[in-house]
């Protein structure tokens, strides 16, 4: 397979906080991370909850609600109304409360609570969003001009897990070679998930000059992807000079569960 240059636009969306484990926006804090996972098997529930603090000076509200989750390579990312995917969850969540309001430094946890279905059909990875999202408070000052007020909201990925259940596969969509402020060569991948489970490949590539000798391994940071989605993965070829190689592209999923194509790579 020789290498094909594909031209995406990739335009970053950051409304929604989505990966850090502390995370902190206009003093709402989420304490226990914005994704949790578990595995269960039809019929099966468990309990969990998500610790929401008030680290500023003020009181300040929250309401909480459910979404559905998806992402492309290409940067887009929707958050539709719950139980619109195939794969969504939410209709097996009961959460609580739905509106809180906390006072200074103080903490309050959202219980949840997740009750698979007993339906023998159902395998592989199904996930939806509880949205916490702050309200803003009235502004009273009087004034003629406008203003504009952000709503700022966490979406935290509740993610059920069928036994060990599911298809795993993964395509390679595209790449793309592009060069950073050090004139250093960057290889896009683009990858969607295929198959009926959440996967986090760990990629790397291997790259040999004319002699068939290794010049290196060269490793993106590893990302998660549910069914349907996509991502795109950055492998950075530090210190490789100009010219012609053969390359080994390697999508590492754990579990034996590993995905490669061989190509042709000219920098």
């Amino acid at each position: 397979m020789s290498l094909k240059k594909f031209i995406y636009f990739f335009i970053p969306v950051l409304f929604f906080v989505l990966t850090s484990p502390l995370t902190s926006i206009a003093n709402i804090v989420i304490l226990n991370g914005l994704t949790h996972e578990n595995t269960a098997e039809a019929g099966e529930n468990y309990r969990e909850g998500i610790q929401v603090q008030n680290a500023g000076t003020e009181p300040r509200s929250v309401k909480v609600y459910q979404r559905d989750y998806w992402y492309s390579f290409t940067g887009e990312n929707r958050h539709d109304e719950a139980g619109t995917l195939p794969r969504s969850n939410a209709a097996w969540i009961n959460y609580s409360p739905t509106l809180v309001t906390l006072q200074p430094d103080e903490t309050v946890v959202i219980d949840f609570e997740v009750t698979v279905p007993q339906i023998d059909s159902l395998k592989g990875t199904y996930w939806s969003v509880i949205m916490v999202e702050g309200i803003q408070p009235q502004d009273t000052s009087a004034s003629n001009g406008v203003k504009i007020h952000t709503a700022i909201r966490y979406a935290v990925q509740i993610i059920t897990n069928i036994g060990n259940t599911g298809k795993r596969d993964l395509q390679f969509l595209g790449l793309e070679l592009e060069a950073d402020e050090n004139n250093n060569q960057i290889l896009n991948v683009a990858l969607e998930n295929t198959g009926e489970r959440i996967l986090k490949p760990e990629l790397n590539i291997e790259l040999f000059n004319g002699e068939g000798e290794s010049i290196g391994v060269f490793k993106a940071e590893r990302r998660k992807t549910y069914p349907t989605t996509s991502i795109l993965l950055k492998l950075p070829l530090e210190g490789v000079k100009p010219g012609e190689y053969a390359a080994v592209l390697i999508a590492d999923c754990d579990e034996d569960n590993i995905f490669g194509t061989n190509l042709t790579l000219e920098l």
